[in-house]
């Protein structure tokens, strides 16, 4: 067994260490390294996973998964040069954050970034990932490690960002979803449990039929629901008369100047 040790105890780092409990990996042994005890705050008891906050577990490291904040990218850098083996594998995972940058703190180790989100808790996430061209992990070792927790795509490192605005952050934005389907429900007078049971099996549902019908393109898809002067179409014209469409996509593109708002306040 080999020691994979998870810097950082925030709600991503909690998702992946969900999903590697999930299906153990006879090969890896998880371990989260956090800061403080504040990780308690966040759910983590009680876990499975062994949780420390000794940085002297890094010196059994095998791989090492970066998931700090940004802002705390610097101090866990610092703390991996001190404690870990310097030619220890580091998969990144913090928003905004080049291989470059990453090659500058730790020049010996090999690299890779990656993007999950927060679905990989339940092994249903999506994975971009870039390798560094000058030293990186064993690919597929990596790739198998991801697939764990979902579908991986290998990317160059130029889509990460905008990969981190629209899977990284895109459960939030069904969330955002969910919530108007349970309080419109709620509205109509469906049942609070009720209402968030259709709704989120309504979700589900339709994102399955989407990924189970590949060559059916979204306007399609609405079609299959939408007869003319039916309930479908008027709700669709109010959300066209509205813009919600193009919100989300502004909103989208928001998130991708905020990733590359992170990378250049990693970089001053």
């Amino acid at each position: 067994m080999q020691n994979l040790v998870v810097m950082g105890a925030g709600n991503l780092a909690h998702a992946l260490v969900q999903g590697w409990q999930r299906i153990p990996n006879p090969r890896w042994t998880v371990w989260v390294l956090a800061r403080s005890a504040s990780y308690l705050e966040k759910g983590w008891r009680p876990w499975p996973a062994p949780i420390t906050t000794d940085p002297a577990i890094l010196r059994e490291a095998h791989l090492v998964v970066l998931a700090v904040k940004p802002k705390d990218v610097e101090a866990a850098c610092a703390t991996l040069r001190e404690q870990a083996p310097p030619d220890v594998p580091v998969l990144s995972m913090v928003a905004g954050l080049s291989l470059q940058r990453l090659r500058q703190a730790l020049p010996e180790s090999p690299l890779v970034r990656a993007m999950p989100n927060i679905c990989s808790a339940v092994g249903e996430g999506i994975t971009a990932v870039s390798f560094d061209r000058h030293r990186a992990p064993d690919p597929a070792e990596i790739r198998r490690l991801l697939e764990t927790l979902g579908d991986v795509v290998e990317v160059d490192e130029a889509l990460i960002d905008p990969i981190t605005a629209l899977s990284g952050s895109g459960p939030a934005y069904a969330y955002v979803l969910l919530e108007a389907l349970i309080e419109a429900g709620i509205r109509l007078g469906i049942d609070p449990e009720l209402a968030r049971r259709l709704s989120v099996q309504t979700l589900r549902g339709a994102a399955q039929l989407a990924h189970a019908e590949p060559q059916l393109t979204p306007p399609q898809l609405i079609r299959l629901i939408a007869s003319p002067g039916g309930t479908t179409e008027a709700a669709l014209g109010r959300l066209e008369a509205e813009g919600v469409k193009t919100a989300l996509c502004d909103a989208i593109f928001q998130a991708r100047s905020q990733a590359a708002r992170l990378g250049q306040a990693q970089q001053a």
